[in-house]
């Protein structure tokens, strides 16, 4: 029987998960011809079908095709955790890094974790899987992410967390708004003003259920998955909204007012998910430190004190709302 190569293996799981060969050729940086090739020695060498093509479509595994990029993903991240290990002794990271990140949580982990890997460990090549909560998860669970940056109301059973950064929502509104300038500005007051809320679950569900637990029924004429177009709305003056994203300006270039909230149920640290009774690797564990510190750094700046208000259309200054004060709730980049 010919032995099947560690090269057979990454260009197989390669294929798994990018769901063609093509595209398993691009992510492997080599020709399709190389993946082909290697796809059908591996299938002569274990006898059977690992993949049913679909012309036009991609490719789907067999039952015998998942078991083998299953273990065949456990192979190759043992030889990573070799190669760790060596470089470890010697003050060092290598390997591979995958990280599953939550869709809007991208914006500013990826960026954290290219530079910050780049500058100290240039040996380690960075992975990452977006999508919703329970995607980046699943990932992880299946073997193909080591870590999941997520929000602690997405976390599903089966994961264990850390948190990165505690995190609150937050109403945000024009600096018009007639409510910018309540002294204790609640979710009931907010209920009586049109909102676009964020159409994420699980962020609109927990949202409906704070406004629901102080007794009120929010007027939600809108909804949007992009936090950018709702920031827009926001800057128009068209209606409020209860996020985490924090920005002085909309998208368009209009400012905005954000204000914390005293009611209950609007907590959602970031944290990072692995699978339950998995320790960090180094890597992880770096990633982690990485994140934090990027974090740290913004909150910082965040509590700088600004000369200015935040209505920056006004002709005087003002104090500054209390979410941009210094001793603020610490403020999650999304919502």
């Amino acid at each position: 029987m010919t032995d099947i190569t560690l090269r057979q293996l990454e260009y197989f799981v390669a294929i798994a998960d990018a769901g063609s060969v093509t595209a398993a050729a691009a992510a492997c940086r080599v020709t399709q011809a190389a993946v082909s090739t290697a796809l059908a020695q591996l299938e002569r060498t274990v006898g059977t079908r690992l993949v049913i093509r679909h012309p036009g479509h991609g490719i789907a595994l067999t039952v015998e095709g998942a078991a083998v990029a299953s273990h065949g993903r456990s192979i190759l991240d043992g030889v990573d955790r070799v190669s760790s290990i060596v470089s470890e002794s010697r003050g060092q990271l290598s390997g591979t890094l995958s990280v599953g990140v939550y869709r809007t949580l991208a914006a500013h982990t990826v960026p954290a974790l290219i530079e910050w890997f780049g500058m100290r460990h240039p040996n380690v090549s960075l992975r990452f899987i977006e999508g919703s909560g329970s995607h980046v998860q699943d990932e992880v669970m299946a073997g193909r992410a080591q870590v999941a940056i997520i929000y602690r109301a997405q976390r599903i059973a089966g994961c264990d967390a850390t948190m990165l950064r505690d995190g609150v929502r937050m109403a945000v509104m024009s600096p018009d708004h007639p409510l910018a300038e309540c002294a204790d500005l609640r979710l009931a007051h907010l209920a009586e003003h049109p909102a676009i809320l964020l159409d994420e679950e699980p962020a609109l569900q927990r949202t409906l259920a704070a406004f629901a637990a102080a007794g009120v029924e929010p007027r939600v004429p809108w909804r949007s998955t992009s936090v950018e177009a709702i920031h827009n709305v926001a800057g128009r003056g068209s209606a409020y909204s209860i996020l985490m994203q924090t920005r002085s300006h909309s998208p368009e270039g209009r400012p905005l007012l954000f204000r914390e909230l005293p009611d209950p149920g609007l907590e959602n640290p970031v944290e990072a998910a692995l699978p339950r009774g998995v320790r960090p690797t180094a890597l992880v564990a770096e990633a982690i430190t990485a994140i934090r510190e990027h974090w740290a750094a913004a909150d910082t700046d965040l509590r700088r004190p600004t000369p200015q208000s935040t209505r920056v259309d006004s002709g005087e200054p003002r104090p500054a709302p209390v979410s941009a004060r210094a001793g603020g709730a610490r403020r999650s980049p999304e919502a």
